[in-house]
């Protein structure tokens, strides 16, 4: 994690929040907890959907025909299996997006690493980076997370000029927006216009 440092104003004051130093070259990054929860809830309607068939089917099992019974049994055990199935699935899928996600702040470019199977390394170059969004919809807040949207120069429409980094919390954001565009400005001013 970053380390804060005490300034002269907040030793002064108890009780005061430490201000965030920055961040370390060559270090990795994870994704806070709730990443974890924002994957999940994306990936849940299917088994809420296959719960409630299964709940249904329980429910219609004593209003079925006597001959009809053991087969509405037999459904409800299937669609009961597929949902904890489907579940553990999700869960797991969900656990392994969440754990190989990674960002680097190196010396030149910021490098997001994701993926369990097909493993992508992205870097997006300090001087090249034009703008750092921070976007949170309805799911984001309720659970307390941004998305980082870094536009590099470039047609901003087009998708291999945008890098995204989901699932960061609020405030760990703001850091990242900011050192990002810090770097971005002191390569800049080093290197001049890209």
């Amino acid at each position: 994690m970053t380390e804060a440092v005490k300034t002269p104003e907040t030793a002064a004051r108890p009780g005061a929040k430490p201000e965030f130093a920055g961040f370390e070259n060559d270090k990795k990054h994870r994704l806070g907890r709730r990443a974890f929860m924002l994957f999940f809830m994306k990936r849940i309607r299917i088994f809420i959907f296959l719960a409630l068939v299964s709940i249904g089917i329980w429910y219609a099992v004593p209003l079925l025909p006597p001959e009809y019974g053991p087969w509405g049994v037999y459904a409800a055990k299937i669609v009961t299996l597929l949902a904890v199935a489907y579940f553990v699935v999700v869960f797991l899928e969900t656990y392994l997006e969440y754990r190989y996600r990674v960002y680097v702040f190196t010396d030149e470019a910021f490098m997001m690493t994701s993926g369990y199977v097909m493993r992508t390394e992205t870097a997006a170059l300090y001087h090249q980076i034009q703008n750092v969004n921070i976007v949170r919809g309805p799911l984001d807040r309720l659970i307390g997370v941004s998305r980082i949207v870094i536009f590099m120069t470039g047609d901003k429409s087009l998708p291999e000029n945008r890098l995204m980094l989901p699932g960061v919390g609020r405030t760990k954001a703001k850091y990242v927006q900011r050192e990002l565009l810090l770097r971005a400005r002191k390569h800049f001013n080093q290197n001049g216009p890209a």
